[in-house]
């Protein structure tokens, strides 16, 4: 991206001898206005490769220090900081469009201020973060990059035929060279990888996707060719927000045996759950979209809260008699503010929630190429439809030429 910097700005910096102060081109006509093109988009430019350099580092320091997610979710706030602000320099409008149902009640545009700004920094959150845990196969963080980011691209060309065609060639000058450097780093992180990217790329990645949604204007149609993974982002919700526990990594589970990928699984004991933790393990298996099994001789594979231990641990280490251990799970069960069909007196299994392990319990185990491969698939499905909602049926929500 450094190299490429030459490249669209070339013609202005062989002829920065005859370039004239902000002041002074706002009175010389068109050779005036695109001098200050050339100035704003310069140091958007600038600002845009500095929030990706810094959100590299911090990808660096975690994937060096091994850093918790406490601490990871606040990086893309401070990595973003300096697309916002010139942002704000550059007078960014804060206005939405409203869709026209709801027109009658709040008109066509709204001015949402300084919220407008929050949204762009959670927006930054979700991008680099959501790459991040839709990972863990080989290519599959390198792949779905090269089909955003070639989705992107592909809407950048159709949109330069519109009004607002600076913006959308000022994101190709991003876009071009990073999927360059996306399509070498596959071809060695592909299955068997002989590089692995570590969480470097993916807050590379998920920071280059935000920079250019928010100076390109077109931050709702970025959100529409990341589906997969906000679903993956709202199905792993559960595990994020600790009403279900959550172990550090999350990765389909290699069968030595067969040379199969598996559903990877958390284990601990129902009644360390929180109400609405018991509300989601039972509401989730009910419907299918997770599967929980009894695990009568299995121990937790995550650590233990207090009350935990003394449901679990105290008894294995305690008890001398039959009678003590019916007691402590009488004592137990009347604890639980929940009652569930779920097994409530032993250790149970769930899958792990992400979209990974989902396909592999529907689909079957499979090996890591074709997982991949699968997982792709998905990817460019759902960028078709991302095109189909972005033009054929935009016409529904906005004032837009049916395509």
């Amino acid at each position: 991206m450094f190299l490429f910097i030459p490249v669209p700005f070339w013609r202005y910096l062989v002829g920065k001898a005859d370039m004239q102060p902000l002041e002074v081109c706002q009175t010389n006509g068109i050779k005036g206005e695109q001098e200050i093109i050339f100035k704003s988009q310069f140091i958007q430019f600038l600002a845009g490769l500095l929030s990706i350099c810094c959100m590299l580092f911090l990808g660096f320091a975690d994937d060096a220090l091994n850093l918790p997610w406490r601490h990871k979710i606040g990086f893309p706030f401070v990595a973003g900081l300096p697309l916002l602000m010139v942002y704000l320099a550059n007078d960014g409008t804060t206005s939405i469009a409203v869709p026209v149902i709801l027109r009658s009640t709040f008109g066509t545009s709204v001015d949402i201020g300084i919220l407008y700004y929050i949204y762009m920094g959670l927006l930054t959150v979700f991008c680099t973060n959501s790459i991040n845990i839709y990972a863990g196969v080989n290519g599959l963080e390198v792949g779905q990059a090269i089909v955003i980011g070639a989705s992107l691209i592909l809407f950048n060309l159709i949109e330069l035929s519109s009004y607002h065609w600076r913006v959308h060639l000022f994101s190709l000058y991003f876009l071009i060279p990073f999927l360059a450097v996306c399509w070498s780093l596959y071809r060695v992180n592909r299955y068997p990888a002989k590089v692995f990217v570590g969480d470097t790329f993916c807050y590379f990645a998920g920071m280059t996707f935000a920079v250019v949604g928010i100076l390109g204007h077109f931050s709702k149609t970025l959100l529409l060719f990341f589906l997969p993974q906000i679903v993956n982002f709202l199905y792993s919700t559960p595990q994020l927000f600790g009403l279900i526990p959550c172990p550090r990594h999350r990765l389909p589970r290699y069968d030595p045996t067969d040379g199969l990928l598996h559903p990877s699984r958390v284990r601990f004991h129902p009644k360390s759950l929180s109400r609405p933790g018991q509300f989601v393990l039972t509401v989730f298996s009910y419907v299918g979209i997770i599967e929980c099994k009894l695990c009568p001789d299995c121990i937790p594979n995550i650590p233990t809260s207090p009350r935990t231990e003394m449901i679990v641990s105290q008894p294995s280490e305690n008890m001398s008699s039959d009678e003590e251990q019916t007691s402590e799970r009488q004592r137990a069960r009347s604890r639980s503010p929940v009652q569930t069909k779920l097994p409530t007196e032993e250790i149970v299994e769930v899958d792990n929630l992400t979209v990974i392990n989902m396909m592999l319990r529907v689909l079957g185990p499979k090996n890591e190429q074709q997982t991949t491969n699968t997982l792709l698939l998905l990817q460019i499905l759902c960028s078709c439809f991302a095109f189909m909602i972005r033009y054929p049926l935009a016409w529904l929500f906005y004032d837009v030429p049916a395509k």
